[in-house]
């Protein structure tokens, strides 16, 4: 069995392939993660394991302390995976493709590897990032600060206090327009970002003359889709299922 890790800036999503079937078996918090709750939570608990898998955005520090888990867990060192200039049929677009971000590399593969149309590319997490991918060339994207980045900026920035911020359904408006704090914070920056992906889309299609596919992942995403103008498919695994591209074009 082969066992395949997205180590993000929030969560970790784990799949596993085994004899050609790939099952994805879902995400952790970091903050909740332990070296035991790693294979609870992930039903990995006394799995014979020939390899694991790597896309880490996380920094040296948290890569260390992941790979004494996994050490620990499967008696093996992990590999991790890196953006290349070309894999899958697909070309990088960055002019140095090694400051390329993997996560974004491995989602990419993911929504492109097996069709050859356009492709509008949104990843929603702590960030949220926008890659275009034209003809099996990737023709480059956006980087934004997330909705939970937004709205500490506020925090950081401003006299609003964390206990204005929360949301309480008692106080939850009917209207479009907030009346309470809370709700203005969360549905501006929500208002933001739908506006920025709606707009950067139809410049996109206008520009080029072409009618993307959508495809959004991350875990905000879900969120933000009723804004959307454009039908996207929701893909939560897309950068695990990347990642077993890369491994089985090898």
């Amino acid at each position: 069995m082969l066992i395949f890790f997205e180590l993000g800036n929030t969560r970790l999503k784990a799949a596993s392939l085994k004899k050609g079937r790939y099952d994805y078996l879902g995400s952790v918090n970091h903050a909740e993660m332990t070296s035991d709750s790693l294979l609870t939570d992930l039903g990995l608990q006394g799995v014979d394991v020939d390899a694991v898998y790597v896309c880490s955005v996380v920094d040296s520090e948290s890569n260390a302390k992941f790979n004494e888990w996994i050490q620990q867990a499967f008696k093996l060192y992990p590999t991790y995976l890196a953006t290349q200039p070309n894999c899958c049929g697909i070309q990088c677009g960055y002019d140095a493709f090694e400051t390329f971000g993997v996560d974004r590399w491995m989602a990419i593969i993911g929504a492109c590897s097996g069709q050859n149309k356009p492709t509008f590319i949104v990843d929603a997490g702590t960030a949220i990032t926008v890659d275009v991918v034209i003809e099996k060339e990737h023709i480059g994207g956006f980087i934004v600060p997330g909705l939970a980045i937004m709205k500490q900026s506020l925090l950081d920035q401003t006299a609003l206090k964390p206990e204005a911020m929360q949301l309480k359904d008692e106080t939850m408006s009917s209207g479009l327009l907030a009346t309470n704090t809370a709700e203005a914070v969360a549905g501006g920056t929500l208002y933001m970002v739908a506006a920025y992906l709606n707009a950067l889309l139809a410049d996109l299609e206008k520009e080029t003359g072409r009618r993307f596919d959508c495809v959004g992942t991350g875990g905000d995403f879900p969120i933000i889709e009723p804004l959307l103008d454009k039908s996207f498919d929701y893909v939560e695994d897309l950068t695990l299922q990347g990642m077993v591209e890369v491994i089985e074009s090898l």
